[in-house]
């Protein structure tokens, strides 16, 4: 299993391995003050809400890696949820 951080001062999203205790990879870079991160039922995608850049972005957790542009979405979003 891993654990995704937001990093709110670094923009950026930190991987943790929970087997190992230890960071994967590099930070994945973000919006600006990245404040929640939601995954999709099957684990596959992150979504992290960037609070002052006004959009969400989408990880790909097979490769740790950013799909796409971000999304816009409204002024300061501060929480995240997928159903």
């Amino acid at each position: 299993s891993r654990v995704y951080v937001a990093n709110q001062n670094s923009n950026n999203v930190t991987v943790i391995d929970t087997a190992t205790n230890t960071v994967v990879g590099a930070a994945i870079a973000v919006g600006s003050f990245p404040c929640a991160i939601a995954l999709n039922p099957s684990g596959s995608r992150a979504y992290v809400a960037n609070l002052n850049s006004n959009n969400v972005t989408v990880i790909d957790t097979a490769t740790n890696t950013v799909v796409g542009v971000p999304i816009a979405v409204g002024t300061a979003p501060a929480s995240i949820a997928v159903k």
